[in-house]
């Protein structure tokens, strides 16, 4: 029988390895700066009555699932997206509905902390995906805030 050899780390060596694999996952160095990132998502909602009830309701579906994570991600904004008519220049919610049916455009804006814009959208992604499943996440704007 092979003789298996047992390597024991100290609490500390554990705990360095662990913020070691916390950065990889996370995207990266610990530092960086904190980037404006907004994602567009649908949401469905059933049975309700009116579009004002849908909107109310989507919001609030969205914002118990999705609560600021401590770092890399701060300051989540809901908000409803706004469609523009390109002949009249007016604007109104992105919102439809049908057969008391809504589909509701959110724009969801966030602080992600990354080295460059890119990588704080998947640090984002990362870290909101899993509280929203099977609901795209689509980058909608690029702004860096210090």
């Amino acid at each position: 029988m092979a003789d298996k050899h047992h390597e024991v780390k100290s609490a500390t060596e554990n705990a360095s390895d662990y913020q070691k694999e916390s950065q990889n996952r996370s995207g990266g160095s610990p530092g960086g700066e904190w980037y404006e990132v907004t994602f567009s998502i649908p949401w469905i909602v059933k049975k309700v009555d009116s579009g004002q009830d849908a909107i109310n309701i989507a919001v609030s579906e969205v914002g118990k699932r999705i609560t600021p994570a401590k770092n890399p991600i701060r300051e989540i904004d809901i908000s409803v997206q706004k469609i523009r008519c390109a002949d009249c220049e007016t604007s109104t919610d992105a919102l439809l509905m049908v057969s008391k049916t809504g589909l509701v455009g959110l724009l969801l804006t966030m602080e992600a902390k990354g080295t460059t814009y890119e990588e704080a959208i998947t640090v984002a992604k990362r870290e909101i995906g899993p509280k929203l499943p099977e609901i795209p996440l689509t980058a909608v704007r690029d702004q860096s805030k210090a």
